[in-house]
């Protein structure tokens, strides 16, 4: 048919061919076709085909067809006007197509778009450039997406065509789902990926944590007459619960409840405990209690249930029972007293807010700890019946503002109130009012007047003053749904309540005569004249607002008014078009209110002789960047828009203007309320008109109304206009008005008069010091919002916001799939604050690829000159080193939308320098794709409070850290009480609040890590780890045939599934690539069977033996026979020994045209210590004795710049024990190279780092390493296109009756990879009866230390284990005795020993295991089907018992047989039955009994031998 239809679209008409040979052999001339215009279209029968591979998922099109059509060209292709169309970028002609084929598209692109097979489709060729994406939202689900995972997957994007819904794959693994597509604002679905396009990453499987503020107003009844208890349960929770199930999230979720109550001082002593005193003196106690623990759960009926009945139970548990429990703990015996009722609970705005938060921070901050590879992301809500408002402390805010903003995550806080009159949220804390002084200016610069970082020493120089702050880092939404009092736009709605009076019914009587509501305070600024002039504006003010007239006077939003048009305009709800189509006071002209920035102001500096306070342009929300990501776009509530009357002008400190907010017009109009931020949006303007700012217009009063008093200026609303922009006016009369103010992304304007750069800060800060304290009196109308520097931070979310977010909306997108931060950043500080509030630092390394052996990055090509093999090394490193910042929280720094750089910038630039600062600090990409392209442009990366410049010379990689100076953040120490969900009761937890910023983190240490100039991870480098353990399981192996045919039993069986485990390990081993081009093959990794128990082992001498021997061939190279303890010798006897047949590699060395003779370096002295001696059992250890040797004088750093470090640094002995050795340079060659291979070849397998902590410090001691260490390569089909490496720790010694250990450690590897290759090793084990299991890495006797809301379970023993006096005598030899029956009990339950107590092990030696931290302080136990552990702690003190949160629905290890068997519950079943058996005095009787009777006799004793 297509062929037919083919012959039918031939032209009718023109001359006939002829029929002969010749003609018809000839090939017709085709001209040459005019390009393609933009708008050109054409109709083609269109084929659907099937997605097998990669090739078959694009479009196919025959160029036959459409002459004219050109490689690269876009086109679009619709079924008709009914259907949307797709694009495609037309590729290369290769001609091998079929003739009769026109277009072909996949299968999946066709039901997505209601293509037809055979079918008639129309393609237009369309402007690449209005049809580039300018965000796109990806979801992914039950995967680690790591930030370099979203780096490399932005880049594939690139230049690609997508649509909505449509998958997206990466190097095989990475799958993602495209869910929204925006063009300019405007969603669309379909556009092209460009370098400039955003990528906004939700994760449908992340950690959500779910606090709710339990205080007085929760049983308070709603304005709709529900209390506000029941509308958590009955409508908030599950409509955020049905949301999660209509998108297929599947989180891990915690809920918790959290309080405070507060105790008269009659009260104190019987309500002892983690008594605390806030600021006002006031005593309290701070209550949390665990409603669900880490679960994920898709039935949330029976969580709610249990939800309602713990509000009804919590007061009485934490004002009765908690008492009760206390009394009965402390005496011992029961109560003493009788029970009395103490305490009372607070308000919302005294609840525990920031304190519940920092310990949910723990856990998220060391999420490289135990990493799951399911979860990404994680997100906390809040939900209180308050409004947003809360009393603080200053100490914690900063402490707290701090860690948000090194996580990167956001609190979403819904309130169940309606919303206030005043900006919410708001936090108020005491404080002292910030001094300009000289010294500390110019330290921490503008920062020091912002009264959350600054004032800390100014406590002897006056009182605290109540300063209120909006949180940029918390999300806002109020839960307003009448349950039966529907809402109507023409209902007045009351904003404020008398709670106590209504529930007395005194509202019948008349007592409302009695009842005074006191005016706020006189304002200074009000006196005398003023004063006149205020009651006559307030009277002129009700006058135009309420008298009736045939045409009102309205609120005027720019002058003139400039119609939104473009990509950035949004369509209205039907709300704002119906308030828009009322004459209304508010009217159309009403802006709609947005928490996302769309336009940026720019923070200028003040005019050196301007009076004004500094003002803060609104309140940021939506995601951390929320509050200031409102603050920096607009003022909020009163600050937001200014009276304009018709045709006349106002003064901007007028009182027209001051009573303008919102919450006036409120009752009276229709629509969405709440103006209390001005439009923005978190992309920069694409109209193309230079960078983009916000814009604040100064309604037509002139110059002179701007020089008022501080405060009426603070108070003054403004008018917003949407296309102003502050930069296009060359000296705006404002400017110094909008000093601290910048929104989002805009730093402050350099001043034009550079010399008299500090001096206009010095002035800027004095004439914010004298007019602050009148600007802070009114908490209606809070002028402390972020400050530029807060400001500057929120800009870390920027990006996240494809559309403005409206302040009135729920923000469910972010709850039900939280937003990972954005990968890019616009903001980026100007030079002048580089040198006025950064410390600046540097390093840098040479590039040498001779000596680069890194497993972290992919080598490139070794192609072309020297000098190009050269700078590719450079570029596949600097890319390494950005993935691994990006990895701890770094952004890229981009230019701002439609930006290019100023002359003005360039040549203060060229004219000034100073510091270390560079001629052209500006980052050139405007996207993360645009990232490395090159070495040419240095790439910067942003974090916080630090900014990294890594740039390539020529010869070296240089690192310059900009380290901003910070008023110190001090530990908070706090105490509360607990109620975990595995516990009996609330228990006291004691904790320190602690900044886990990068200040201390090894840089260095890294960038040469990545090089291949370090071979180890330090601990400092925070890098991923999770430690898996391998099972017996219950079930019988299903082989029992061996490789010979032998007849095998389980154990045989189990031994030899471990040795198919080594055999895994053995082929990913990875190898430098010198080694694998010479040949050389891999040491075979070797496990080491025995029976006996992990403390007994280590007697067995045969065993030992055998641990050497693996030694001696294994990373660590130590001898077989190394009885040298480098303790004992003097320098000349250690000089002598370096210099030895098998010494250190005492040679030649150069570095760049330096030559180094008779040197050696200190990777190769540190390889010696501890392939040589016994008592140098790592390389820390190694690095730490080549300190002391290099103090007590034995060799030198050749230029005397470097202590001694393990590292390519150089060194040579000096003089008195130095030997000219230029013979063995030249004879020994051989020797020494092959010497040298053998050492090098060590090093890149990370050896053991830490030690234990128990580690007697007796020379004489043996000391035994029990585990080996290599890296592996888990892509070895090569699809990646980086190095995937991961270090892996593994036991040496395995018991097949116990648990064998392994330890994975990565930097930037793809997560998928990991899980992937864990699976692969688990189906190769699972038949022979093993199983692989993810365990923690710590014991779980300190799990309270890393997750505050986790604990163990105790389970007492109700009778002590029997003594056995003879009892070594009655068991087998190498039986653990100690604590005989606690190990049989658990037996009994199916545990098997995971990790014996460090007591346990003999006295005489020290046992050392690479991926262990500290030592185990109580043996600890699985369960065989890894879903619970358990520690011993011996006698009646019994057990902890802790479920596996690390198993859950799609991780590892949870194949269990019925889907209705969830982890989580089996550990439930194993607890109960436990608890219950361990509480029965028969039941133990009767088990002690039977395994008495398992005890064989103990020998006797032979009678003595008689003569």
């Amino acid at each position: 048919m297509s062929t037919s239809r083919a012959e039918s679209q031939q032209p009718p008409y023109g001359r006939k061919r002829s029929n002969t040979s010749q003609s018809i052999l000839r090939p017709l001339p085709i001209p040459a076709a005019a390009p393609l215009l933009v708008g050109d279209s054409k109709v083609l029968n269109i084929w659907v085909h099937d997605v097998k591979d990669s090739e078959s998922s694009t479009v196919k099109f025959n160029h036959s067809w459409w002459p004219g059509v050109a490689e690269g060209d876009m086109l679009s292709v619709s079924a008709g006007p009914e259907h949307d169309a797709f694009l495609f970028m037309v590729s290369k002609d290769d001609g091998g197509l079929k003739q009769q084929l026109q277009i072909s598209v996949p299968k999946n692109i066709a039901g997505a778009f209601g293509l037809r097979n055979n079918s008639e489709v129309t393609l237009t060729k369309v402007d690449k450039a209005k049809y580039s994406a300018t965000y796109v939202e990806l979801t992914f689900q039950d995967q680690y997406l790591g930030r370099n995972d979203m780096w490399r997957l932005n880049k594939h994007l690139v230049d690609q065509c997508v649509y909505t819904d449509q998958e997206v794959s990466f190097i095989g693994s990475i799958a993602a789902n495209i869910k929204n597509i925006y063009v300019g604002g405007q969603k669309v679905c379909a556009a092209c990926m460009t370098s400039r396009t955003k990528v906004v990453y939700r994760s449908l499987s992340a950690k959500v944590t779910i606090f709710i503020q339990v205080c007085r107003e929760l049983w308070q009844f709603a304005g709709d007459g529900e209390r506000f208890n029941e509308k958590v349960v009955h409508s908030f929770l599950p409509a955020l619960f049905s949301r999660w199930r209509e998108a297929g999230t599947n989180h891990t979720v915690t809920i918790c409840l959290i309080s405070r109550v507060f105790y008269d001082e009659s009260e104190l002593e019987y309500a002892a405990g983690p008594l605390r005193r806030d600021e006002d003196g006031k005593w309290y106690k701070d209550f949390y209690k665990v409603i669900t623990d880490l679960e994920v759960i898709h039935e949330w009926k029976p969580t709610l249930v249990s939800l309602k009945n713990s509000f009804w139970d919590f007061q009485r548990d934490i004002l009765l029972t908690h008492h009760y429990h206390r009394a009965s703990m402390d005496s011992g015996i029961g109560r003493t007293e009788p029970v009395r009722l103490v305490g009372t609970l607070s308000y919302a705005h005294d609840g525990p807010i920031l304190e519940a938060l920092n310990l949910n921070l723990y856990p998220t901050e060391t999420h490289y700890i135990d990493r799951s590879l399911v979860l990404t992301g994680a997100s906390t809500i809040l939900i209180t019946p308050g409004t947003g408002y809360f009393r603080v402390s200053k100490q914690l805010l900063r402490l707290t503002t701090n860690r948000m903003l090194d996580q990167g995550f956001d609190l979403e806080m819904v309130s169940l109130a309606k919303a206030p009159l005043h900006s919410s949220p708001i936090f108020s804390f005491k404080g002292y009012e910030p001094k300009v002084r000289i010294d500390t200016a110019n330290l921490y610069g503008s920062r020091i007047m912002d009264p959350l970082w600054g004032a800390d020493d100014e406590q002897s120089n006056g009182t605290k003053t109540t300063f209120w702050w909006e949180p940029f880092w918390v999300s806002m939404s109020f839960w307003d749904e009448q349950v039966d009092l529907p809402f109507r736009q023409d209902r007045f709605i009351a904003h404020a309540k008398m709670h106590e009076i209504q529930m007395l019914g005194l509202l019948e009587h008349d007592v409302l005569a009695t009842i005074e509501v006191p005016f706020l305070p006189d304002s200074p600024i009000l006196s005398g004249a003023r004063a006149d002039l205020f009651k006559a504006a307030a009277k002129k003010f009700d006058f135009d607002i309420f008298a009736l007239k045939v045409e009102s006077t309205r609120l005027s939003l720019s002058a003139p008014n400039e119609a939104r048009t473009g990509p950035e305009s949004l369509q209205r709800s039907a709300s704002e078009r119906r308030a828009a189509n009322r004459t209304s006071l508010m009217s159309s002209n009403i802006a709609p209110i947005e928490e996302a920035p769309t336009q940026i102001i720019h923070d200028l500096p003040a005019d050196s002789g301007s009076d004004l306070p500094s003002l803060t342009t609104g309140n940021l929300s939506s995601s951390p960047s929320q509050s200031s990501i409102r603050s920096l776009r607009s003022i909020h509530s009163a600050n937001s828009m200014t009276l304009v009357g018709s045709g006349s002008s106002t003064p901007r400190n007028s009182i027209a203007s001051r009573l303008t907010p919102s919450w006036l017009f409120k009752p009276f109009r229709s629509g969405p309320i709440e103006p209390q931020t001005t439009t923005v949006s978190a992309s920069a303007s694409s109209s193309g008109q230079g960078a983009p700012a916000a814009s604040t217009s100064l309604s037509a009063a002139g110059p002179s109304t701007l020089s008022g008093h501080g405060a009426a200026r603070s108070a003054a609303p403004m008018a917003i206009k949407k296309k102003s922009r502050f930069d296009e006016d060359p000296l705006h009369p404002g400017r110094a008005a909008i000093l601290r103010k910048s929104p989002l992304n805009t730093p402050p304007k350099e001043d034009q008069l550079f010399g008299r750069r500090r001096s206009t800060m010095n002035s800027a800060l004095g004439t914010l010091s004298s007019s602050s304290p009148t600007t802070r009196t009114n908490p209606s109308v809070p002028q402390i919002t972020p400050s530029h520097h807060q400001a500057s931070l929120a800009a870390r979310w920027q990006h996240s916001y494809p559309v403005p977010i409206y302040k009135h909306e729920i923000k469910w997108v972010s709850m039900v799939t939280p937003c990972c931060l954005p990968l890019t950043v616009e903001y980026f500080p100007t030079t002048s604050e580089l040198e006025n509030s950064y410390d600046v630092f540097s390093y840098d390394f040479v590039v040498d690829p001779r000596e680069m052996r890194s497993f972290l990055v992919k080598p490139p090509p070794p192609t072309g000159s020297a000098e190009e093999r050269r700078r590719a090394w450079a570029l596949v490193v600097m890319r390494g080193m950005a993935a691994v910042r990006l990895a701890q929280g770094f952004q890229f720094v981009v230019q701002k939308e439609n930006q290019e750089e100023s002359k003005e910038r360039s040549i203060v630039r060229r004219s000034q320098s100073f510091l270390t600062i560079d001629e052209d600090m500006s980052p050139r990409p405007k996207g993360a794709a645009e990232v490395l392209q090159s070495t040419h442009d240095p790439v910067y990366l942003s974090m916080s409070n630090e900014i990294h410049r890594i740039s390539y010379t020529g010869e070296a990689i240089q690192v310059r850290r900009y380290v901003r100076r910070m008023p110190p953040i001090q530990p908070f120490e706090y105490q509360c009480l607990i109620w975990p969900k595995l516990g009996v009761g609330y228990t006291e937890h004691k904790t320190k609040f602690t900044a886990h910023g990068l200040e201390n983190y090894g840089w260095n240490r890294l960038d040469m890590t990545v090089a291949g100039y370090e071979h180890q991870f330090n601990e400092s480098l925070r890098y991923w780890r999770t430690r898996f353990i391998v099972i017996p399981t219950m079930e019988l192996p299903t082989i029992n045939v061996g490789p010979s045919g032998e007849k095998l039993n389980p154990e045989e069986a189990r031994i030899l599934g471990i040795e198919k485990l080594s055999e895994q390990f053995t082929k990913l081993k990875w190898q430098p690539p010198d080694e694998r081009d010479k040949g050389i093959a891999a040491v075979p990794t070797r496990f080491l069977p025995t029976t006996l128990s992990p403390a007994a082992s280590v007697l067995d001498e045969h065993l030992m033996a055998q641990l050497d021997l693996i030694h001696a061939a294994g990373p660590l190279r130590k001898k077989v026979k190394s009885e040298r303890e480098i303790g004992e010798m003097t320098l000349a006897a250690i000089a002598k020994a370096m210099r030895e047949e098998d010494g250190v590699p005492i040679k030649h060395n150069q570095w760049h045209r330096a030559q180094y003779p008779d040197s050696f370096s200190g990777y190769d002295f540190v390889s010696w210590l501890v392939r040589e001696f016994r008592d140098v059992n790592s390389r820390v250890q190694g690095q730490e004795w080549g300190v002391r040797l290099m103090e007590k004088g034995l060799f030198e750093h050749v230029r005397g710049h470097h202590n001694f470090l393990d590292g390519h640094y150089f060194y040579r002995l000096k003089p008195e024990f130095a030997i000219p050795s230029t013979p063995r340079l030249w004879f020994n060659r051989s020797r020494n190279g092959n010497i040298e291979d053998s050492n090098s070849r060590s090093g890149y397998y990370p050896s053991s780092v830490s030690i234990l902590k128990n580690v007697s410090p007796r020379r004489n001691k043996k000391r035994l390493i029990l585990s080996q260490s290599m890296v592996i390569d888990i892509d070895l089909n090569k699809r990646s296109d980086q190095a995937e490496s991961v270090v892996l720790h593994h036991d040496l010694i395995h018991n097949p009756a116990t648990v064998f250990h392994f330890e994975l450690q990565w930097l930037g590897t793809t997560a998928r990879y990991i899980d992937d290759q864990l699976r692969q090793w688990n189906k190769a084990i699972e038949k022979y009866g093993l199983k692989l299991v993810e365990a923690y890495v710590a014991q779980i006797g300190d799990i309270a230390e890393r997750n505050a809301f986790q604990s163990c379970f105790p389970i007492r023993l109700a009778m002590a284990p029997p003594i056995v006096p003879d009892l070594q005598d009655r068991v087998p030899e190498g039986t653990q005795t100690n604590r005989y029956f606690e190990y049989a009990l658990l037996r009994r339950f199916g545990f098997i020993i995971d990790v014996e107590a460090a007591d346990l092990y003999p006295e005489q030696v020290d046992v050392i295991y690479s991926y262990r931290r500290s030592p185990y302080k109580y043996s600890q136990f699985v369960h065989c089907t890894g879903v619970t552990f358990v520690q011993v702690l011996g006698g009646r003190a019994g057990f902890l018992f802790l479920t596996n949160r690390l198993m859950g629905p799609g991780r590892l290890g949870t194949t269990l047989k019925s889907k209705e068997q969830r982890p989580a519950a089996e550990a439930e079943k194993i607890r109960v039955a436990m608890d219950q058996f361990c509480s029965d005095p028969d039941a133990l009787n009767r088990f002690y009994d039977e395994e008495l009777g398992l005890l064989g006799h103990a020998v006797e004793e032979p009678p003595p031998l008689s003569i």
